[in-house]
């Protein structure tokens, strides 16, 4: 018998130990003291603030499997010595009852009530406390009426004592281990968040994109692996799996911390090179005026001069905002590019710089091409900061699931122009939401935003093209036409969010 214990308790000890749901990890703990004792029946309670919270409740003969996250919830246990429960976690000790109805000890008028309404009928008990390697109460087991080989109640055996307060230490530790983990997995969440929102701090117009692609994934996937369960899709994200690319979508653009702010910030061609160009302007228009008055220029050229430069200056601002230039907008840029004020010495001062007329010569968008270099670079620093942060026990898809979300299907994305079966399934989503979210946002002064099913056309167009994965783009579709499960986005015209970043504002 002593040989049989050791091997069972080795055998529970592994199977604990392996389990990685918290869930089942109870569940398992209520079914091996069940099995080691053959009981009909058992609950398991954790001990937390002071008292018995009730966990899970078996019960072969009735039929019963229920759970405390369920509606049916028991009310937690009194932390009275008349309290067979309460006793055991008290007094840190095993409790062994023969018969609950002639055992005058402790109050078992619960049983007695619930064994009333169902007919059932409680005799033998078994209570023993789960105390951790520290000492600590971690909840408490109760088994009733253990059965012989002819199924017959009988009590519980003395011998099998020994081996329940092994299984209480065990389930203990297990339980505490697993609680410290998934402290351990909401601290780095936190952290994360917290890079996040430092990452949408730094760039006013994109305050919430990390965390709606966070939003918008986290629906796409649970559509995928839903979809999975009816038989209608081939993908499907274990637990593991969707955790990574959840935390992937969170941190896609930690690198985004090291671009420089007048880059990230520019939402204009010039950006704050604009005021040094109209200074310029209005100082040319003073030495021409200054050439009239000694008589080098003829008041009309002085006129001519004074007016084409009002007129400069207010098309100048107009192309700074352009979306998109036109090739008369060009021919007039670098016409007002080749223009110099030569002085009295024979010192000429160009009317535009090279580095402002290569700004203003942008065709469409606001970034030169070392400008977008520096914004793309954000891709290799995240990639950079993601491995000092040692995610690769946990997460060790996140580098490279993260550091694709540029990539296209063409190879024209980038860091690396990487092409089709070279871009993991996992970044094609993070690719196709990142460019959703950018098109659909609200907060970007620069562009007005796009309307869902725009955006989606938008998208559909690129897959045409062979950009992104057209499987991928119908999967998220659907999501998004799910009914029922809503996404709560962050907006500037969500009411909650603008208070917090008044209140941001305020402190910073």
């Amino acid at each position: 018998m002593e040989q049989v214990q050791t091997d069972k308790i080795l055998e529970i000890g592994i199977l604990l130990a392996a389990e990685r749901n918290y869930d089942d990890l109870l569940a398992k703990i209520v079914d091996c003291a069940m099995d080691l004792t053959k009981s009909d029946g058992g609950t398991l309670y954790l001990y937390e603030d002071g008292q018995l919270r009730f966990c899970i409740t078996k019960n072969i003969s009735l039929g019963v499997n229920r759970k405390g996250t369920g509606g049916e919830q028991y009310p937690p246990v009194a932390m009275r010595e008349k309290n067979v429960c309460a006793c055991a976690a008290i007094h840190r000790k095993l409790l062994n009852i023969e018969d609950a109805y002639s055992c005058g000890e402790f109050d078992f008028s619960g049983p007695r009530e619930y064994d009333k309404l169902t007919g059932y009928h409680t005799k033998s008990i078994l209570v023993f406390p789960m105390v951790n390697h520290e000492g600590k109460l971690v909840g408490v087991v109760q088994l009733i009426n253990a059965q012989n080989e002819a199924g017959e109640v009988v009590t519980f055996r003395k011998e099998y004592e020994k081996v329940l307060e092994s299984l209480g230490s065990q389930a203990a530790v297990a339980v505490s281990n697993m609680r410290y983990m998934q402290e351990i997995e909401q601290l780095m969440i936190s952290i994360t968040q917290v890079f996040t929102d430092a990452i949408d701090t730094r760039i006013p117009y994109n305050y919430y994109h990390s965390r709606n692609v966070y939003l918008y994934v986290k629906k796409l996937v649970d559509y995928i692996n839903r979809q999975h369960k009816k038989g209608k899709c081939d993908y499907h994200f274990a637990a593991a799996e969707r955790d990574e690319l959840l935390m992937a979508a969170l941190m896609h653009d930690i690198g985004k911390l090291v671009i420089p702010n007048e880059i990230i910030d520019k939402m204009t061609r010039l950006g704050g090179k604009l005021p040094l160009v109209l200074e310029r302007f209005e100082h040319l228009t003073a030495l021409y005026h200054i050439d009239y008055l000694e008589g080098r220029i003829s008041r009309d050229s002085w006129r001519e001069k004074k007016n084409w430069f009002v007129d400069a200056k207010a098309r100048l601002e107009e192309i700074n905002r352009k979306p998109n230039l036109t090739d008369e907008d060009l021919a007039y840029i670098n016409q007002v590019a080749s223009g110099k004020y030569t002085d009295s010495n024979g010192n000429k001062i160009g009317y535009l710089t090279l580095d402002e007329t290569e700004c203003l010569t942008v065709r469409k968008g606001n970034l030169t091409k070392a400008e977008r270099q520096v914004i793309c670079s954000h891709v290799e620093y995240t990639e950079k900061y993601l491995r000092k942060m040692n995610f690769r026990q946990r997460y060790p898809h996140i580098i490279e699931w993260a550091g694709a979300h540029h990539e296209y299907l063409d190879g024209s994305g980038y860091p690396r122009g990487l092409k089709g079966d070279e871009i993991p399934f996992e970044a094609r989503i993070l690719v196709i939401v990142d460019v959703f979210e950018a098109l659909t946002s609200s907060d970007r002064p620069y562009k007005k935003s796009m309307e869902e099913q725009k955006a989606l056309s938008v998208l559909s167009d690129m897959a045409e093209h062979g950009k992104i994965d057209r499987e991928v783009l119908g999967l998220f579709r659907e999501a998004l036409a799910e009914k029922g499960d809503d996404i709560h986005l962050f907006s500037t015209q969500n009411q909650e969010c603008r208070e917090m970043r008044e209140a941001e504002n305020t402190l910073t």
